[in-house]
């Protein structure tokens, strides 16, 4: 089986996406930006953002981190520190909101090659596991892991097979 993964100039639009929303919305300044492997389409962590996608693919953003960092993303936006924040809830609000907008730059990347692409809303999951449809003949599959503060925030597109 063959999964593929995006073509480079859309791999590079993913990494541009995370290092303008986390500078310019964030405030937060990535130490490094570097493409893993997404081998698995099944994922386990503390926080996972997911965001559906439909048109001229369909498929999934799937953004991963700690609770802890993901507080701090979350405090950041709102000018807070993360001790501030009351609970969990208003962190996952935060993070995604920040699932949103990198799911939305990069989808200004796969439009402007002539594609479609519609966004559904964010869902934000607290400990839990998340499997996407990306392991058929044709699926394209990326991900760039961003490390910021010390802590690892990895975002992933998978695009579903054309069947």
């Amino acid at each position: 089986m063959a999964i593929q993964t995006l073509e480079p100039h859309l791999v590079e639009s993913l990494q541009n996406s995370a290092r303008e929303i986390l500078e310019t919305m964030v405030f937060m300044t990535p130490d490094n930006i570097e493409v893993v492997p997404e081998i698995e389409s099944s994922f386990k962590s503390e926080v996972v953002g997911l965001l559906g996608f439909t048109g001229t693919r369909s498929g999934n953003f799937v953004v991963r981190t700690t609770e802890q960092l993901a507080r701090t993303i979350a405090a950041k936006m709102l000018m807070m520190d993360p001790s501030e924040l009351a609970s969990f809830s208003e962190a996952a609000d935060g993070f995604g909101e920040l699932v949103n907008m990198l799911s939305g730059n990069f989808k200004n990347a796969w439009v402007a090659n002539g594609n479609q692409m519609d966004l559904s809303v964010p869902n934000v999951i607290h400990n839990g596991e998340v499997r996407v449809n990306s392991e058929h003949e044709g699926s394209l599959r990326s991900c760039v892991r961003v490390t910021v503060e010390g802590q690892v925030l990895d975002v992933g597109i998978h695009f579903e097979s054309k069947h």
